[in-house]
């Protein structure tokens, strides 16, 4: 298989996860090492890791303090500050809204995997999408929750003003109580399992003044930052993955019509996932094992409901693809 340039996270993030480990009485040495977060990863100069180091921190983090909500737990331990260039990038903005573009214009000085993009706008609010790209699992499901309230709450820390979404949405299966979300996000209005985890600000909020607004430190910040380019666009190949896993929430992918939204023929589609060392349904065999490993970490539902989630239509298709996968390891 073609190989793509390795995701990076910046070692701030992993600071603050280990901070959190450390204040809850959790050994942060053993976790990095667990992580596989070698001894120069945190030294002083350092600004980017190998990013699946940090998702399997989020895994390690949230069986270390027994917490299923260790992604909204860290958002609120999060202030502005701790990701250095990048927060004083944005709280130097005029309005929030100008905050979050160049939140969204400098995110890969956090995760080069990430985006954050406008999905929908109309004039009353604005919705934005988080995007990361990873290899799926529990470690991706707690870096969402993370991202998403720490927007949330940046915009509160930010303006100084209560913000409330309009509304929130995450990929993930709906938790056993939403209470902790409610409380983290400051709203109930809260969906799972949507094709992308987005957050919406109302038009008004999104026009706030920041009171640390600085035309002359954003200017001289963004002169700075310019000398970390952002890496290249995601690949086609990172597109066609989003595809196939959005189109999986909603009932089982078909070639035709992922073909369809990449603009290609079912042909060409083929050829292209023939140079990358794949095939249609490799990939889609994929994304039903790493949606099983999710509904699996979250308790599992019955096979009935397991198999449509994997869009089968039988659910003795989806028993024999759990065997299969789990011969595989």
């Amino acid at each position: 298989m073609m190989e793509e340039p390795g995701a990076l996270t910046s070692v701030d993030l992993v600071r603050l996860l280990l901070g959190v480990a450390s204040q809850a009485g959790v050994d942060a040495r053993r976790l990095a090492a667990e992580a596989e977060v070698p001894a120069w990863g945190l030294s002083a100069g350092v600004r980017m890791i190998p990013a699946r180091m940090t998702g399997r921190l989020w895994e390690l983090l949230e069986r270390a303090l027994g917490d299923p909500y260790a992604g909204l737990t860290v958002a609120g331990r999060r202030k502005l500050g701790d990701f250095s260039l990048f927060d004083y990038l944005v709280i130097s903005s005029a309005t929030l809204r100008d905050g979050i573009s160049v939140a969204s214009t400098y995110l890969h000085l956090v995760a080069t995997s990430s985006r954050v993009e406008i999905v929908q706008d109309t004039g009353q609010a604005t919705t934005y999408a988080y995007r990361f790209h990873g290899s799926g699992g529990r470690g991706e499901e707690l870096c969402l929750q993370f991202a998403v309230a720490a927007f949330c709450a940046g915009a509160q820390a930010a303006t100084r003003q209560r913000i409330v979404p309009v509304r929130v949405t995450f990929p993930q299966r709906p938790p056993r109580s939403q209470a902790a979300f409610a409380s983290a996000l400051g709203t109930s209005s809260i969906d799972f399992g949507a094709p992308s985890a987005t957050f919406t600000f109302r038009a008004r909020d999104l026009e706030l003044p920041l009171p640390t607004a600085d035309p002359t430190l954003a200017g001289i910040l963004a002169r700075y930052a310019a000398t970390f380019p952002a890496p290249p666009p995601a690949t086609w190949y990172e597109r066609f993955q989003q595809l196939v896993d959005e189109a999986l929430v909603v009932s089982s992918p078909s070639l035709a019509e992922t073909a369809r939204r990449l603009a290609l023929s079912t042909r060409t589609l083929q050829r292209r996932l023939a140079d990358y060392g794949t095939t249609w349904r490799a990939e889609l065999d994929a994304a039903r094992r790493r949606r099983a490993y999710s509904a699996r970490l979250d308790g599992g539902p019955d096979a009935a409901k397991l198999a449509r989630r994997l869009g089968y239509a039988d659910p003795r298709s989806a028993r024999r693809a759990l065997r299969r996968w789990d011969s595989e390891g």
